[in-house]
C-alpha cells in the first residue's frame, strides 16, 4: 500500500512548490484531476464523521469540522485528498447517512458518492489516512530541510548554507 501511495503522488508533487500551503495543495490536486475542489468548515455537531467528500462530476467538495484545530483541519482535508488521489468512489451510501440536519443539504441528486472520515476499517479508509500522512509530512518536512533542485533565490540560499 505504501509504495502504490508513493507512485500516486510522484505525479502530484511536481506541481507544488517546495514549501507549500494546504491551499497549494489543494490547488494541485485540482490540477491533477481536472475538476474544482471546495473545501469548507461545516458543523457536522460531532454525531456523523469530522471529515466529509462529496463527488459529483463536475467538482468535488470537503468537509470539515468547522470546530478542528488548524493541525486537525489539515489531516482532515489531507485525508479526503488522498480519497481523491487514490480513487475512491466513496464509502457509504446516500442511504446510509444519517438524517438529522446536520446533513441536510446534501439533497443534490448529482452526487456520486461521498466518504466521510469517520473510523479506518476499510482497506480505502486506511489508504487515504496513509495518503494524508505522507502528503503532510512532505508539507512539513519541507519547512526545515532545503529543496533538492531550488528555484526561488532563498530557496538556492538555504540550499547553500543546509
Amino acid at each position: 500500500m505504501y509504495a502504490a501511495c508513493e507512485d500516486r503522488l510522484s505525479a502530484l508533487f511536481p506541481l507544488l512548490p517546495h514549501r507549500f500551503t494546504e491551499e497549494e495543495l489543494v490547488q494541485a490536486v485540482s490540477t491533477l484531476i481536472g475538476r474544482p475542489i471546495v473545501v469548507e468548515p461545516r458543523d457536522m455537531k460531532g454525531n456523523f464523521a469530522c471529515g466529509l467528500r462529496e463527488r459529483y462530476s463536475d467538482r468535488e467538495v470537503i468537509s470539515y469540522e468547522i470546530t478542528a484545530s488548524p493541525l486537525h483541519r489539515i489531516q482532515i482535508i489531507a485525508h479526503e485528498l488522498g480519497h481523491i488521489l487514490c480513487g475512491h468512489p466513496g464509502s457509504i451510501r446516500l442511504a446510509d447517512i444519517p438524517s438529522d440536519e446536520e446533513l441536510a443539504d446534501m439533497t443534490d441528486w448529482s452526487i456520486l458518492g461521498v466518504s466521510a472520515r469517520t473510523s479506518y476499517e476499510s482497506k480505502d479508509e486506511q489508504e487515504a489516512e496513509l495518503m494524508a500522512s505522507l502528503l503532510i509530512q512532505r508539507m512539513y518536512r519541507a519547512t526545515v530541510m532545503p529543496a533538492q533542485r531550488p528555484t526561488a533565490a532563498d530557496e538556492r540560499w538555504n540550499a547553500m548554507f543546509t
